[in-house]
């Protein structure tokens, strides 16, 4: 005698956070494939005093679009009515929520894809972010001799890869990087030092940058980093972190040892997620942060409400789950035998403000 418990093991669910910290923008049906955002552009000011009887020169008001694209996402599975009548744990079910997590994981790549490609959704980009194939060998493969400056489009002209070759457009960062050292180039690190891993001295960078541009965090007072477990276990590494815990007016309390969904630091409350993706070569280890404040990224959902994420960091309304069983008129199943569960996810992701943004890179993590 063989006994099955009808209770299912636990499968592991990446959280996904990416969605989380965009503003949400729903697209109506017969409204088209694209959105498309306007901003104003910011007036300096006055340079000079005005005359008792004169006007000074008018200044030009400008104003910058953003235009996406939306893009489809989907994946089935295949259910024998042999599985579907003989099986314990309901393999329908059990579809269902394996696939709705899958939806979960397309979406925070989605996501990923403004922040780490700058929005391309090309074949060769979608596998470079999240858990995706690509990501650990070329992630940053092309931008290890290129100046921190040609990481991302609107801080500077892309760069050339160590051979002398431009580096593809459509492969420049969403938002501006930030390096913890005073070196330009990734490759110009080439030790491990307190500066150049995860610590305090990247993250006080990005939030003086962000604070320089005027950024607002987010409602709780605070910005938004997400990056890895990785990124962490470099962070309790750094000399100088584990100084700054130490020598805290209140000290280290029991609460710093336990496992923790968020850790604040110098007013950014970071999280992680295994999703985040992580490059690692010979050369070089690294698990990007994401830090920023309100209005750096927008998410386009056709047929999406715009409330927000589902407790797991999943979507809504843009995803729509499909169920099909061989009916009396189907000709493709003379016997029956499979039927199908997929899902349908059609969204995009924008920088709406790569100043309300950036990236930080760090070695040895």
């Amino acid at each position: 005698m063989v006994l099955f418990s009808r209770k299912a093991i636990k499968t592991l669910h990446e959280k996904c956070l990416y969605y989380q910290v965009a503003e949400k923008f729903p697209l109506p049906a017969g409204s088209g494939v694209q959105m498309t955002f306007n901003g104003f552009r910011k007036i300096p000011a006055a340079s000079s005093t005005l005359a008792e009887a004169s006007s000074n020169s008018a200044v030009n008001l400008s104003s910058r679009k953003v235009n996406v694209t939306i893009a489809s996402y989907g994946r089935h599975v295949k259910i024998t009515d042999l599985a579907d009548l003989v099986s314990i744990i309901g393999p329908v079910e059990g579809a269902v929520r394996e696939l709705t997590q899958s939806a979960v994981l397309s979406l925070d790549n989605a996501v990923q894809l403004a922040v780490f490609k700058s929005g391309q959704t090309a074949a060769l980009n979608i596998l470079q972010v999240g858990q995706q194939a690509n990501v650990k060998t070329k992630l940053l493969s092309a931008w290890l001799a290129a100046q921190v400056s040609s990481f991302c489009a609107s801080t500077g002209a892309t760069g050339t890869q160590s051979g002398g070759s431009a580096i593809a457009r459509n492969t420049v960062f969403g938002f501006p990087a930030v390096f913890a050292t005073s070196a330009t180039r990734l490759s110009s690190v080439g030790t491990l030092t307190v500066s150049s891993t995860p610590g305090p001295q990247l993250i006080r960078k990005m939030v003086t940058r962000l604070k320089k541009l005027a950024v607002d965090p987010m409602p709780n007072g605070a910005y938004v980093g997400i990056t890895t477990p990785d990124w962490i276990n470099g962070l309790y590494a750094n000399t100088a972190y584990r100084a700054l815990v130490v020598n805290y007016a209140e000290g280290p309390k029991e609460s710093y040892f336990k496992s923790s969904p968020s850790h604040n630091l110098f007013g950014v409350q970071i999280a992680e997620s295994p999703n985040s993706p992580r490059y690692a070569s010979s050369a070089l280890s690294c698990s990007p942060i994401f830090i920023c404040g309100q209005g750096a990224l927008g998410v386009v959902e056709l047929g999406g409400g715009g409330g927000g994420a589902a407790a797991d960091g999943g979507p809504t309304g843009a995803m729509e789950i499909i169920i099909k069983r061989p009916g009396p008129t189907t000709t493709s199943e003379p016997y029956n035998l499979n039927m199908t569960v997929a899902y349908k996810l059609r969204t995009v992701a924008a920088v709406l403000n790569p100043s309300a943004g950036c990236i930080g890179f760090a070695h040895g993590s």
